[in-house]
């Protein structure tokens, strides 16, 4: 019996470790695209954003949603998914003041996403 106690202890304990190195890493993951997005923004603002520049931002972007698609609703990432389908659009219409629309959308729910893979009494009432 007690060997069952603690197989089930180290299991629980390796479930919740990998949880928190989970959270903890996409976090970081979001904040860096959010930095990359902040220098999409500015470079919208100087008119001088490539179609080349853009599509390597939305790499960044498809790379992180789809480690993220396992935590996070998806209707949020989805969200994410349409604004990057947008600018693109965009960018290859050189339309800069639209593209920094969506890119300031994309910039906050950069911020937003990320804090509804930490646990907290408010995402479950």
């Amino acid at each position: 019996m007690t060997k069952n106690i603690w197989a089930g202890l180290i299991a629980l304990v390796l479930v919740i470790t990998c949880g928190v190195l989970e959270v903890v890493l996409l976090s970081k993951s979001y904040e860096r695209l959010a930095a990359d997005c902040d220098e999409i923004i500015v470079k919208c603002e100087q008119e001088s954003l490539t179609v080349a520049e853009y599509n390597k931002f939305r790499d960044k972007w498809v790379d992180l949603r789809e480690k993220s698609e396992i935590l996070l609703p998806h209707l949020d990432v989805y969200e994410i998914n349409l604004r990057f389908a947008e600018g693109q659009a965009y960018a290859e219409q050189k339309d800069y003041e639209q593209l920094k629309a969506q890119m300031s959308v994309v910039r906050e729910l950069l911020d937003y996403v990320p804090h509804l893979m930490k646990p907290s009494l408010k995402h479950i009432v």
